[in-house]
């Protein structure tokens, strides 16, 4: 059973922080200085692995000749796609070039922030990818060293979030919309889906079903990605009709 996406959140440091853009040719190139982005230079200490905060030592460029194979397969795949654009007749502007494609790699050279003579760690990153970047005087937790909310927290919190989603489902009775929790009558659209039920087993097979409507939506989507995973996109869910 999954929780429907739009109850989860991305995680987001619990504290004072900005988003950070690498310098370089061709990314974010009209990005203004603000209270909510920057740019990432020497200096900046920005969220990287395991919610950790890093040093930023140094932004290169990476040598054409030393791409990693997935950047280059990205790249003639981009350029293969730019040209059948062109070729369609799209306006697609100047042809892009590898010094400035905005999803080239570069060298992202760091090391731990609270570490300032450890040994800098080089990594291949994406020029357009975004960072979080925190303040001179940021905040972590004591137990595990990581920026709040820390993994535990957040595993915590799925948890719970899982366990009152599971109360919610099995309160529900047969023949009630699975979203909701609200009785689905004969002059109700629903969709149903087909083949044993995901959410509610106990019910059987063909049981699971949901208003057609907005406020119910999510839940219809969260179900059916479910219900794909598990093979059973064969089937069809009955939808509703149009009324006469």
């Amino acid at each position: 059973m999954r929780i429907p996406v739009s109850f989860l959140h991305q995680w987001r440091p619990q504290q004072p922080h900005r988003r950070g853009y690498l310098p370089g040719d061709g990314v974010m190139p009209y990005l203004k200085e603000t209270n909510h982005s920057t740019r990432i230079r020497p200096g900046t200490i920005i969220v990287f692995r395991e919610r950790k905060a890093y040093e930023v030592v140094e932004v290169n460029e990476r040598p054409v000749d030393l791409w990693p194979e997935h950047f280059q397969q990205e790249w003639a795949r981009f350029t293969q796609w730019w040209a059948e654009q062109v070729v369609s007749g799209r306006e697609m502007g100047d042809q892009p070039e590898r010094a400035t494609w905005e999803h080239r790699p570069l060298v992202l050279v760091i090391r731990p922030a609270e570490q300032p003579t450890a040994k800098p760690k080089h990594y291949a990153v994406r020029a357009s990818r975004p960072f979080f970047v925190l303040d001179e005087h940021y905040s972590v937790c004591r137990l595990c060293n990581e920026i709040p909310p820390c993994t535990h927290v957040t595993t915590e919190a799925m948890v719970g979030l899982e366990m009152a989603n599971t109360e919610r489902l099995m309160a529900i009775p047969a023949g009630h919309c699975l979203g909701c929790g609200d009785a689905i009558t004969a002059r109700m659209k629903a969709v149903r889906f087909p083949g044993p039920n995901l959410w509610r087993p106990d019910l059987g097979s063909d049981s699971a079903v949901f208003h057609a409507r907005s406020t119910c939506d999510e839940y219809v989507s969260a179900y059916r990605r479910q219900w794909e995973e598990k093979g059973h996109d064969e089937l069809q869910p009955q939808l509703p009709e149009d009324s006469p």
